[in-house]
């Protein structure tokens, strides 16, 4: 079934595009898609420190976190051309305020998935730990911040988290949020590659496992595989919470920034996906932007 972003996370919470930016974008999209890259990363990199590093760490947790982090740095602060460009390429552009989307509507599946198993165990009783994989998770921005959501209403329950990731500078960024926000001790971060998981993470099971922004890489054959592996180290009745990037207007002018090529899928494709690796009770989300697509599965 296909679920409305409203039932994950409040609508107002979500970016979209009001009628100024909507007008804007109609002689803005098709320039950036029609010029050539090196206009476009030239364009990024003297007008925006944001853009900068999106061309120079594509396609990387560095870059992600640029988007990321935008409401956490005033946009006029390095002066009024400076905001102005700022302004232009976080709020005109869909792509990072869909990836600002995506954060939140992780975020919300992975609170209300801990919630539920925190509500079954404390009927049984049991204090057993919630186990959560994050393959190729860069940051872990967003179980940091579900865990931090937790805590300030009181919710101390164990949380084990594995961090995978092949980039070693990604985990030192999630290293560093995750101890700044004093909850680095629900943390294990493990630097190699997503197939080795149970090489890696020997004899565990996980109750909840998040792979956001890898699968945007594999081709069918590949996911499926991935998705079997995840499926091998997820405990009874676990749950996946998957994204992938989608067909949409600015495919041209992400590619011309230097991003690495993705696989754009569409809804059904991607829930196709999971159904065929003998996924169950699969929910889709797709943000406001149609950009990004969330599935929300069962073992």
């Amino acid at each position: 079934m296909t679920s409305n972003v409203t039932n994950i996370v409040p609508t107002g919470d979500l970016e979209k595009h009001g009628l100024l930016t909507s007008g804007i974008r109609l002689f803005t999209v098709p320039l950036l898609n029609a010029l050539p890259s090196s206009v476009i990363k030239k364009m990024m990199r003297r007008s925006s420190r944001d853009a900068s590093t999106v061309v120079a760490r594509g396609g990387s947790t560095h870059a992600l976190e640029a988007m990321y982090t935008r409401y956490q740095r005033r946009i006029f602060a390095k002066g009024v051309m400076r905001g102005m460009a700022d302004a232009f390429w976080h709020h005109v552009v869909s792509q990072p305020k869909a990836l600002r989307n995506r954060l939140k509507i992780v975020r919300n599946a992975l609170n209300s998935s801990v919630r539920a198993l925190l509500q079954e165990r404390n009927s049984q009783g049991s204090t057993e730990p919630v186990r959560i994989l994050s393959i190729a998770g860069g940051s872990s921005r967003s179980i940091i911040q579900m865990i931090l959501d937790l805590k300030k209403e009181g919710i101390t329950h164990e949380i084990e988290v594995v961090t995978l990731d092949k980039d070693q500078s990604a985990l030192d960024v999630g290293e560093k949020l995750a101890t700044d926000a004093d909850v680095s001790s629900s943390f294990h971060w493990v630097c190699g590659n997503a197939r080795d998981v149970q090489v890696l993470v020997p004899g565990k099971k996980f109750d909840i496992i998040e792979i956001v922004g890898l699968l945007d890489y594999f081709d069918d054959e590949r996911t499926r595989r991935l998705l079997g592996v995840a499926r091998d180290v997820m405990a009874s009745q676990g749950t996946l919470i998957a994204a992938n990037v989608m067909p949409n207007s600015e495919v041209p002018f992400v590619h011309k920034t230097g991003w690495p090529q993705m696989v754009y899928r569409t809804e059904k494709s991607f829930r196709n996906l999971f159904e065929s690796s003998g996924f169950v009770d699969i929910e889709t989300v797709v943000e406001p932007l149609k950009v990004h697509c969330v599935v929300i599965a069962k073992k």
